[in-house]
């Protein structure tokens, strides 16, 4: 069953308009040193020091969050193709 291809409502998109604006600065807070030095201790998770596995974690997490917000905030129907370039 093909998806619905009215447009997303205005509050929809203003809020995804709003997180896409605040994912820059979420990332940017999340990767400052006085927060990512509570992850630096002498931790190692199958030999990745642990402040490792926190920096790609949150990495991970933007560009997901970044891939969804950019399907959100796709204004084209699901079916339509992209424009000629």
């Amino acid at each position: 069953m093909a998806p619905d291809p009215t447009p997303a409502p205005p509050e929809r998109l203003a809020r995804a308009r709003d997180a896409a604006r605040a994912l820059p600065w979420a990332g940017a807070f999340l990767l400052l040193p006085p927060v990512i030095t509570l992850f630096a201790a002498p931790v190692d998770l199958d030999g990745v020091p642990l402040v490792v596995v926190y920096a790609f974690a949150v990495w991970l997490g933007l560009v997901l969050g970044a891939a969804l917000l950019s399907r959100a905030l796709d204004s084209r129907a699901p079916d339509e193709p992209a424009p000629p370039a």
